[in-house]
C-alpha cells in the first residue's frame, strides 16, 4: 500500500510541476480523438476527415478552454448533417441550440460529456460510464449524458438515411429526412432505456457517494453497478429491449474498478484516525467530522561530504 501511495504522490507531484506542458498535450490528444471519432462515425465531408485539418484543430483546442472542443464539434456535426439533407441539418442545429441554451450556458465544463458517450460505445465502456460520471460529475452529468446517447443513435440514423437516399430512384417518393430521423429516435426504446437507466444510476451513485458513513464511496460504486445490471435486466424483460446482459455485467464491473482507481488517485482516507470536533459561537453549535487522507511523508536526505 505504501508503494502505491508513493507512486500516486510522485505522479501527482510530477503533474503539478509540468502542468503547463501536460495539460495542453492531454487536451490535444482528447481533441484529436474526438474529431477523428466524428469523422469515422459521420465522414460525409472529406475536408473534416483530412488528418492535417484535424491536427490543426486539435492544436488550437489544446490551448483553449474545453468548451471550444464542444463548440467546434457541434459545428462539424451540423455541417455533416447538412451534407446528408438540409432539413436534417436544421434539426441538428435546433438540437445544438437547445443544448447550448438549456445547459452549456450554466455548466460549460461538463458539456464535453456529450462527445465522450459515442467514444465509450466504440470502446465498449457504455455501461461503465454511469458509475464513473456519478461520482465525478454528479447530477450535472445527466443532461449531457442523455444528449450523448441521442448523438450516438442520431449518427446511426444518419447512416441509415444515407443508404435509403442512395437506394431511391427518380420514380420513388421523396423521403423527408427530418421525419425519418425523428421517428427513428422516438421509436428507439433501447436509447430511451439507456437514458433512463444512466440518469438513475448517476443520481443514486452520487447521493450515496456524498454520505458521511465510512467507505461510502465503495458502497456507492457497488450499488451503482448492481443497479445498472438490475435496471437493464428489467428493461430487457419488461420493454422487450435487446440488451446484452453479459456486456452490461462486464461493463458494470469495469465501471466499479475504474471508479475505484480514479478515487484512489483522488485520495483515500484513513477512517481509523477520524476526529469529531465541536465548535460554537453566539448563534450555533458546529459538529465537524474530520477524516484525514492517506498519504506518505517524504524522507529528507542529508548528504554529508567527508574530506
Amino acid at each position: 500500500m505504501t508503494t502505491l501511495l508513493t507512486f500516486r504522490d510522485n505522479l501527482k507531484g510530477f503533474y503539478s510541476r509540468f502542468d503547463f506542458i501536460l495539460t495542453p498535450i492531454l487536451k490535444f490528444i482528447l481533441s484529436f480523438v474526438i474529431f477523428r471519432s466524428l469523422d469515422m462515425q459521420l465522414g460525409y465531408w472529406q475536408i473534416f476527415g483530412n488528418v492535417l485539418i484535424i491536427f490543426v484543430l486539435s492544436i488550437i483546442c489544446a490551448f483553449l478552454p474545453s468548451q471550444v472542443i464542444t463548440g467546434i464539434s457541434a459545428i462539424v456535426i451540423v455541417m455533416e448533417s447538412v451534407k446528408v439533407s438540409l432539413d436534417v441539418g436544421l434539426l441538428c442545429a435546433a438540437l445544438v441550440v437547445i443544448f447550448y441554451c438549456g445547459y452549456m450556458r450554466f455548466a460549460p465544463r461538463t458539456g464535453i460529456i456529450v462527445l465522450l458517450v459515442p467514444i465509450c460505445f466504440s470502446l465498449h465502456l457504455t455501461y461503465a460510464l454511469p458509475i464513473i460520471l456519478g461520482f465525478l460529475a454528479g447530477p450535472a452529468a445527466i443532461i449531457p449524458a442523455a444528449f450523448g446517447f441521442i448523438l450516438y443513435y442520431y449518427e446511426l440514423c444518419l447512416s441509415d438515411l444515407t443508404k435509403v437516399l442512395a437506394a431511391m430512384t427518380d420514380e420513388d417518393d421523396a423521403v423527408s429526412g427530418f421525419q425519418y430521423v425523428i421517428n427513428a429516435l422516438m421509436e428507439n426504446r433501447k436509447m430511451l432505456l439507456m437514458i433512463a437507466v444512466c440518469s438513475l444510476v448517476i443520481l443514486i451513485t452520487y447521493c450515496i457517494y456524498k454520505l458521511s458513513f465510512e467507505h461510502s464511496w465503495v458502497a456507492a460504486f457497488i450499488t451503482g453497478g448492481f443497479l445498472n445490471v438490475v435496471l437493464f435486466l428489467a428493461g430487457n424483460v419488461m420493454l422487450l429491449v435487446d440488451v446484452d446482459i453479459v456486456s452490461v455485467l462486464l461493463g458494470s464491473v469495469v465501471g466499479i474498478l475504474l471508479a475505484c482507481l480514479v478515487q484512489f488517485c483522488k485520495g483515500v482516507v484513513d477512517y481509523q484516525r477520524t476526529e469529531l470536533l465541536q465548535f460554537e459561537d453566539d448563534d450555533y453549535y458546529y459538529y465537524v467530522k474530520a477524516v484525514p487522507k492517506l498519504s506518505v511523508t517524504g524522507t529528507n536526505k542529508n548528504v554529508k561530504h567527508i574530506n
